[in-house]
């Protein structure tokens, strides 16, 4: 019985596996993205590559559906590199302070990548075996510096708040 089982369950799992569809990269075999992703140096820059389908809406929406999932991408992509840079901001803050400012880092983080997709560029678009293609990149310069100009508003303001609570306290 208990070989029967086994047995059982091994041609299960054989046949099982052997006939599940293959999952494919939708960029394997793509010569543009093959070019995109070694025209861009990703020590500096951040890359984002969507694609669609193009149905029977055509090329047109095709192409905007592939820019806005490449722009999602991005968008992720940026917010990982904003988590380490925001937290870099924090180290040397005191616990207090850290309870203060960490409750509205994930806004921040997002306000930033809002702000830095507007300032993302098109590296490339192309069609491909009925699919449409768009890549974008972004320096990760641009989103350090834009990470620490917005931090550094942000303290500003709470700053000059306290300031206007200190101030009609003292009078």
């Amino acid at each position: 019985m208990l070989k029967k089982t086994i047995s059982t369950i091994f041609l299960f799992s054989l046949f099982g596996c052997t006939t599940l569809p293959e999952l494919t990269n939708p960029m394997a075999g793509s010569e543009n993205a093959n070019r995109i992703t070694t025209s861009f140096d990703s020590e500096n820059e951040i890359l984002g590559i969507g694609s669609s389908k193009i149905g029977s809406s055509g090329t047109l929406i095709a192409n905007g559906k592939a820019s806005k999932e490449a722009k999602d991408k991005l968008k992720n992509k940026i917010l990982e590199e904003e988590d380490i840079i925001f937290k870099s901001f924090l180290v040397s803050a005191d616990p207090y302070i850290k309870k203060i400012l960490s409750p509205a880092l994930p806004d921040l983080m997002d306000y930033t990548a809002t702000q830095l997709i507007q300032k993302s560029v098109e590296k490339d678009s192309w069609v491909e075996n009925n699919k449409s293609y768009a890549a974008y990149t972004l320096s990760k310069t641009e989103i350090l510096a834009e990470s620490q100009n917005i931090f550094t508003q942000y303290i500003d303001d709470i700053t000059s708040k306290l300031q206007i609570i200190k101030e009609g306290v003292v009078q």
